[in-house]
């Protein structure tokens, strides 16, 4: 029997993401060998361009951005297996002449092939979109046995509850749930993935995880970086919206979920939307959540500009670039463990971890020596591990206690060729696995929380800070007041072992 042609279609494939991220992950794909035979790429965009002119410049994208050394042959086959073509997005005839185009690359029928739609665009634009598609016949509800469509899309999915909620439905109009692969890249970092296995698959550490033993859990998102090119986008978003909306309450719920039934998707995403639909709204705003925004400073050694000065940003703009807020899981496992969450722009260091602090020793023997909270660090990037922080004698008569380190880094272990986020999430979505995929009710209940908070914004205090700190001193009081204090991320002992192999 003839095996189907999967014609893997992008919307904005003139734009940035398909240049750094898509193209150069494809080309990682093709070098494992996991793009079969009859696999075909269709770039779209509104551009005139010819299919030459397209390879020309993606070839240029994947030797400039790929992680892995280009191989010539390996990127003569990619390139082979991509055309490009011009439609305009919001017009319905441009979907017959892609219809028509995707025919002539499958050479078969749209029906009698795989089709997977990556779109790569503004979310005001996936509506209409998906309307045209259905009504040139290249998307429809998934049948037993027929060749499936499926629809892949970036965050952010709206811009509040309702522009999500209405998202959805435009969506749902022609997908099944189980067609659409709401994309947050996050979820497929090694050290996310990793999470599940570190807790549920080692007995030293899963009868721990709990209010019993855990006094506080810190998740903190910190880039160097300002907005680059997207002014007009972070200011409409801000912090809120752009990490923590998504990313960091994904983070959230697989720290705090309980133990899935089995490691199938649905049963993953069900005990991560207890854990959102358990977090307590927010009272008392002014006490749980600090926003700012950075002004200028100094950032890795050069000097930066404020907020407000960057390309198309207002120039009065209120708009968070940082935030820190506290929450609360009410439920059996974690009542009464706060959660202390803060990501930020232009901040000292780039870091995504998470902080672990268990509670004192139930043991009163050493307390006169103050020793301090054990501690577990999981490093989501950069320097990729896990390392505890435990106390121990110092050599010598007398019993001082000092603080000591384990350390398990990946790219050691496991080298630095592991699949990296959209190698990941590309592959998955041609095989229907949609584990590190966001769930609609996921995306709901992380809404509702932040729509809280967005609509009590207008009532918050603005704080700067300046660019190369790591935040407002009104967060660190955020969390001194409960005695407490930021853990500051550092650079791990590891960290010149992996830099030496590269």
């Amino acid at each position: 029997m003839k095996e189907c042609s999967c014609i893997f279609t992008i919307f904005g494939a003139t734009g940035d993401l398909t240049n750094r991220k898509l193209l150069p992950a494809f080309y990682f794909l093709e070098q494992e060998r996991q793009l079969k035979e009859n696999f075909r790429i269709i770039c779209i965009a509104r551009k005139e361009k010819s299919d030459e002119q397209y390879r020309e410049e993606a070839s240029s994208s994947i030797k400039k951005f790929s992680r892995i050394k280009v191989q010539d042959e390996t990127l003569k086959k990619v390139l082979s297996r991509i055309s490009y073509h011009r439609i305009d997005f919001t017009a319905l005839d441009g979907y017959s002449s892609l219809k028509s185009k995707i025919e002539n690359v499958s050479g078969e029928k749209c029906a009698h092939c795989e089709r997977i739609f990556y779109l790569a665009v503004p979310s005001g634009l996936i509506g209409t979109i998906i309307s045209n598609l259905k009504s040139a016949g290249l998307a429809e509800r998934q049948n037993d046995g027929n060749p499936y469509s499926r629809i892949m899309f970036e965050k952010p999915f709206g811009h509040d509850l309702k522009s999500a909620k209405e998202l959805n439905r435009n969506i749902m109009r022609v997908f099944d749930e189980n067609q659409v692969y709401r994309i947050d890249h996050y979820m497929a970092k090694e050290l996310v993935q990793n999470l599940l296995v570190l807790r549920f698959a080692n007995s030293i550490f899963e009868p721990l995880w709990n209010k019993e033993y855990i006094d506080h859990i810190q998740v903190t998102v910190a880039e160097t970086l300002g907005v680059e090119s997207r002014g007009d986008y972070y200011d409409k978003a801000g912090a809120l919206r752009d990490v923590i909306q998504n990313h960091m309450l994904q983070l959230v719920s697989l720290v705090g979920m309980g133990a899935p039934k089995t490691m199938n998707a649905d049963d993953v995403k069900n005990e991560k939307v207890k854990v959102l639909k358990s977090i307590s709204k927010l009272r008392d705003l002014p006490k749980n959540i600090v926003i700012g925004q950075y002004t200028k400073g100094d950032v890795e050694d050069k000097k930066v500009i404020s907020y407000r000065d960057e390309p198309e940003v207002n120039k009065n703009s209120g708009t968070e670039t940082y935030a820190a807020l506290k929450v609360e899981i009410g439920n059996k496992m974690w009542k009464g463990v706060p959660f202390y969450l803060r990501t930020g722009k232009r901040l000292k260091d780039k870091s995504t971890e998470i902080a672990i602090v268990y509670r004192h020793a139930p043991f009163g023997l050493f307390s006169k020596s103050n020793p301090e909270k054990n501690m577990m660090i999981i490093r989501v990037q950069p320097y990729e591990g896990i390392t505890l922080q435990f106390n121990a004698k110092v050599p010598g008569k007398k019993v001082i206690i000092d603080n000591v380190e384990m350390d398990f880094c990946h790219e050691c272990k496991f080298g630095p060729n592991s699949p990296e986020a959209y190698e990941r999430l590309l592959y998955d979505v041609m095989i229907g696995d949609q584990t590190l995929f966001t769930r609609w009710d996921e995306v709901e209940n992380a809404w509702i929380l932040i729509d809280t908070i967005l609509k009590n914004i207008n009532k918050l205090k603005l704080n700067f800070y300046p660019a190369g700190s790591w935040g407002p001193e009104e967060a660190n009081k955020l969390i001194q007041k409960d005695g407490r204090q930021w853990v500051e991320p550092k650079r791990p002992a590891y960290a010149d072992q992996i830099e030496g192999q590269k």
